[in-house]
């Protein structure tokens, strides 16, 4: 598993712990290849969800980040 994949799948857990987190079914198709372009878009938009999490979660998600970018 690619760290790109760990770092979304992580994002998707935090976010779905708080709210209901609908995907487009051609994200979860499994097997099917990815771009890491693509996976960054997709990356890019749960984070664009920062805002509206409890601090909680927001200190949960910046951890990641940090622990991705370290």
């Amino acid at each position: 598993m690619s760290s790109l994949d760990l770092l979304e799948r992580k994002l998707l857990r935090i976010l779905a712990e708080t709210e209901p987190v609908r995907l487009k079914r051609r994200w979860i198709q499994s097997g099917a290849p990815v771009s890491e372009e693509e996976q960054r878009q997709r990356i890019s938009l749960l984070l664009r969800r920062l805002d509206s999490l409890p601090e909680a979660k927001r200190q949960e998600v910046r951890a990641l980040l940090k622990w991705y970018n370290g």
